[in-house]
């Protein structure tokens, strides 16, 4: 038996992040993430349009859904915009962002297994 998802931040107890409309995505994205979704999203729904397949529209809205979890967890466009920064210096530094990895074995312990 699996337990039931926690519920995201900034989303109604019972609802995840895995089912938010695209209309719900676009709200928590910050500004010039929401600019980037809808010309995306757009181009998605063209080519949808042209192949009738909308696996290209699925896969659009379930890589946004991530940035809008993201945001929101980060408290908003500004913390959004300031993990973007971290990760993106790690990327040119090499560094490590929040904890550094734990060897396999002291994780497993942690999680009793």
């Amino acid at each position: 038996m699996s337990a039931a998802p926690t519920p995201e931040p900034s989303r109604p107890a019972g609802r995840t992040w895995s089912d938010a409309s695209p209309a719900e995505v676009r709200a928590a994205l910050a500004p010039e993430s929401a600019a980037e979704f809808d010309a995306q999203w757009r181009a998605a729904l063209g080519r949808a349009a042209e192949t009738y397949d909308l696996a290209v529209v699925h896969a659009c809205l379930d890589a946004w859904r991530r940035v809008a979890r993201v945001t929101a967890t980060a408290g908003g466009a500004d913390g959004y915009r300031a993990v973007r920064e971290q990760v993106t210096t790690a990327l040119e530094t090499g560094a490590t962002v929040g904890r550094p990895p734990a060897p396999w074995r002291e994780v497993r312990v942690q999680l009793g297994l």
